[in-house]
């Protein structure tokens, strides 16, 4: 270990001053770094050039931990990024070569900081971290199971191809498009999901009734954009799902839970495998497992597959190709793509004080 190594401080921070929540607080940066003192070294990115050089700055110092000053969208981030640092495809080395990330509750979301027993936003996690290491008592890390998503972009984008890890995706169909309505919202929160659920309901209620000539269009047709088949070719662990029609295509590799309200994926935990709901519900079979949605429990539907799986492989039939939501991130234009069992990534879940 050289001596630049042993001088830098075990916590790198990373925060964006001018992101949602810290635009209006322009001394934010010197007032993690006045908290956190000699166990931490603060550094601010507008970009992911920036995120990346800060990366390899902490990789070059084997910087243990970093803390993530945002939501599961700056982990997720910051998680990518450090394994474009990486240069590695093997699951142990990343596995082996990676920090321990600390999440905070900075996001609309935050069910990676719920999943570790994080509490609080990132002043109150770095004051207790910080008597965490002058007590000498940092408690052990949590492993995480993520999924490694891999493929090509459509030739809008030069087909060109990528590689990401993440906890959960609403891959194609109407979660994704759900998402997608969530995040139109300037302050997307748990009132959100309430008012797309209900214009949902409200448009399924009214399509083909004689109500239907009464009301705004865009309100009458709001449910066809959410429900509406997408063209997709779907593989589950090499198998062809056979149905002519795909409407919803989701993947978790960690049971989650979204605003103590939604629960997701509870079969990957038990299974240590990738959890995913593949197939074609129709309007009222949705509204009927709202029920499970809460609940954490099976979904039902002729036409769905849940199970979980190794792999699951995607080939969009249509030339804007896949604009999938990964860990609450919205990305676009994936004409193809392959998950599988990732590596773990580990947490420190810190209740602030």
């Amino acid at each position: 270990m050289n001596n630049n190594t042993q001088q830098h401080p075990p916590l790198g921070i990373i925060t964006n001053p001018y992101a949602g929540k810290n635009a209006s607080s322009s001394h934010r940066s010197k007032e993690l770094q006045r908290i956190i003192g000699k166990y931490g070294l603060v550094k601010e990115s507008r970009n992911i050039d920036q995120l990346k050089s800060i990366l390899s700055e902490f990789a070059v110092h084997k910087v243990p931990y970093i803390v993530c000053d945002g939501g599961d969208g700056t982990i997720h981030w910051v998680i990518n990024s450090y394994l474009e640092v990486l240069h590695t495809h093997k699951r142990e080395a990343i596995e082996n070569q990676m920090p321990v990330f600390v999440p905070t509750n900075g996001g609309t979301i935050d069910f990676l900081a719920r999943k570790v027993g994080a509490h609080g936003g990132t002043f109150k996690i770095l004051k207790k971290l910080k008597k965490l290491f002058a007590e000498g008592n940092v408690p052990e890390p949590m492993a995480l199971r993520t999924f490694m998503m891999e493929g090509k972009y459509t030739k809008e984008h030069l087909g060109k191809s990528y590689r990401k890890l993440a906890f959960s995706g609403a891959l194609a169909g109407f979660a994704q498009k759900f998402f997608n309505k969530y995040y139109e919202s300037h302050k997307p929160s748990l009132q959100t999901i309430v008012e797309v659920v209900t214009k949902t309901f409200t448009s399924t209620a009214f399509k083909g009734s004689w109500f239907e000539g009464y009301v705004p269009k865009d309100v009458a047709n709001y449910a066809n954009e959410i429900f509406d088949p997408i063209g997709i070719e779907v593989k589950v662990d090499g198998k062809l799902v056979p149905y002519k029609q795909i409407n919803t295509v989701n993947v978790g590799s960690i049971a989650i839970e979204i605003k103590n309200l939604i629960k997701l994926f509870a079969n990957a935990d038990r299974d240590k495998k990738l959890h995913m709901h593949v197939g074609f519900l129709e309007p009222h079979e949705v509204f009927a497992n709202l029920g499970n949605l809460f609940a954490g429990t099976p979904y039902t539907g002729k036409q769905l597959v849940e199970t979980t799986a190794e792999s699951i492989e995607l080939i969009s039939k249509e030339s804007e190709g896949m604009n999938p939501c990964l860990d609450g991130e919205l990305f676009t234009g994936m004409a193809t793509a392959k998950l599988s069992v990732g590596p773990q990534i580990r947490f420190l879940g810190i209740r602030g004080e």
